[in-house]
Formats: C-alpha cells, sequence, structure tokens
C-alpha cells in the first residue's frame, strides 16, 4: 500500500539540520520504498510503499515534527471510478 506522509518540521533551523542527519543515517523503514521532497523549508512530503506501517519508524523521527499527516493513497481503476460515481448519485 502506498501512504502519503506530510510532515511539518518543528520551528528551528537546528531541528531541521538535526532530522535531516537522523534521516540520511537511519534512511526509510525497513521493507519500504520511500521519495522525498520538501515543499518548502519545513514541510516535508514522504511518498513510502510499505506492507505495513510501523510506527518505530514514526518516531524515530518524532522530536524533529510538530505535526505528521498520513494519507493512504490507492490506484484510481475503473472499479474505483463507478464506485466514486455511485456515491455521487446518492448524494443527490
Amino acid at each position: 500500500m502506498k501512504y502519503v506522509v506530510i510532515a511539518r518540521a518543528a520551528p528551528g533551523v537546528e531541528n531541521q539540520r538535526k532530522a535531516l542527519e537522523v534521516f540520511l543515517k537511519a534512511g526509510p523503514a525497513p521493507g519500504s520504498q520511500g521519495l522525498l521532497a520538501a515543499a518548502d523549508g519545513k514541510t516535508y512530503i514522504d511518498i513510502v510503499e510499505i506492507d505495513e506501517l510501523d510506527l518505530t519508524t514514526a518516531l524515530t523521527y518524532a522530536p524533529f515534527f510538530e505535526t505528521f499527516e498520513v494519507l493512504p493513497v490507492v490506484s484510481v481503476d475503473e472499479a474505483w471510478l463507478q464506485a466514486v460515481q455511485a456515491a455521487q448519485a446518492k448524494w443527490d
């Protein structure tokens, strides 16, 4: 399963330097592949593909971030589109 993790860094340049240092040493969770991008100097977006979410990894980086938001990502296929269209039809 894929997840998008949006993290907001804690205030202070030192926190961000330390967070990057820890990330480069620890890397992504075992068995996962991640793509790290920065939206600005304080917001980081990580797209992770992993079988099961592991809180150990999140706790490793927790002291460096104010907030985390984890969004599950699913593939948009024909079945998904039909389910969304059926749900929309019921809203009217």
